[in-house]
Parts: structure tokens; C-alpha cells; sequence
């Protein structure tokens, strides 16, 4: 399970907020989540795709607001409707994993699982970032303490 620590600058996603997890415990659809995908890839977009997770709940790291949408350089190019939300410049562990979909999502968040479990990373859930270099690879950039 490789991933890389990187420094990564300000950085914002505009879109449409999702709170997660809104399915059911065992569940890998979220048909909320979908929806939101679906409007926003019918749109003329302002940068390219992208997903930010912020507002985690304290008690609770994997409840937080999911902006799905597409990168953005400022609030001039955010579509009306749609949210921003502002990830900080930081340290940053990146994830990648390239596959069909779902199984690259269960691929990528096994590494996560694995790296967090054996106490490589420590998150800060500042908020987390996702882009697609391509249809069929994703890499996620989850906020950590520099060590």
C-alpha cells in the first residue's frame, strides 16, 4: 500500500453539498451522492473534476459534507447554486488507485484504512480532496500531521 506525502497549496471545490454517510451501514450506493454527480456532470463546468470533504463531525470522522463538483481557482467561476468550500494549504497524504468503479473506491480506502491502522498518517480532517487524472483513476489527498 504506497502513497506519497506531498505539500499542497489552498485549494477550492465548488459544487453540490452531500452530508455523508446518508446509506445504510453495509451500503456502497449512495443514491444522494449519485444524484449529485448526475447534476453536476450535465453542467458546463468552470475546472475540472473534483470532490472536497469537509465539516467532519468531531465524534464521528466519517460524517462530513461532501462538495461534489469540480476545481476552481475563485468564487468568480463558482456556478450559481452551487458551494464552495476552501481546502487549506497543508500536508497532505495522496492515495491512488486506478480501476472500475466501485471496486477503485473499496482499493483506495483499503490503503487509507491500511496507512491509518499501522500509524503511518494522522488526520487532521481539515478537509480532503479528490480529483480524476483520468476516467479510471482517482487520487485522494487526505490533510495529515506533518511528522
Amino acid at each position: 500500500m504506497q502513497f506519497e506525502i506531498v505539500e499542497r497549496d489552498e485549494t477550492w471545490v465548488a459544487g453540490l453539498p452531500v452530508r455523508s454517510p446518508k446509506r445504510a451501514l453495509g451500503e456502497l450506493r449512495d443514491r444522494d451522492l449519485e444524484a449529485a454527480w448526475s447534476a453536476v456532470l450535465h453542467q458546463d463546468l468552470a475546472g475540472p473534476l473534483a470532490s472536497a470533504y469537509t465539516d467532519y463531525t468531531g465524534e464521528l470522522s466519517t460524517y462530513n459534507t461532501q462538495i461534489v463538483g469540480y476545481q476552481c481557482e475563485s468564487l468568480d467561476q463558482v456556478t450559481r447554486g452551487h458551494l464552495a468550500a476552501r481546502l487549506p494549504r497543508g500536508t497532505y497524504a495522496r492515495f491512488s488507485s486506478v480501476g472500475n468503479f466501485p471496486q477503485v473506491m473499496t482499493d483506495l480506502w483499503t490503503q487509507i484504512a491500511f496507512a491509518e491502522e499501522h500509524n503511518q498518517i494522522k488526520r487532521t480532517f481539515t478537509g480532503d480532496f479528490e480529483c480524476y487524472p483520468h476516467a479510471y483513476k482517482i487520487d485522494l489527498y487526505l490533510a495529515v500531521d506533518p511528522r
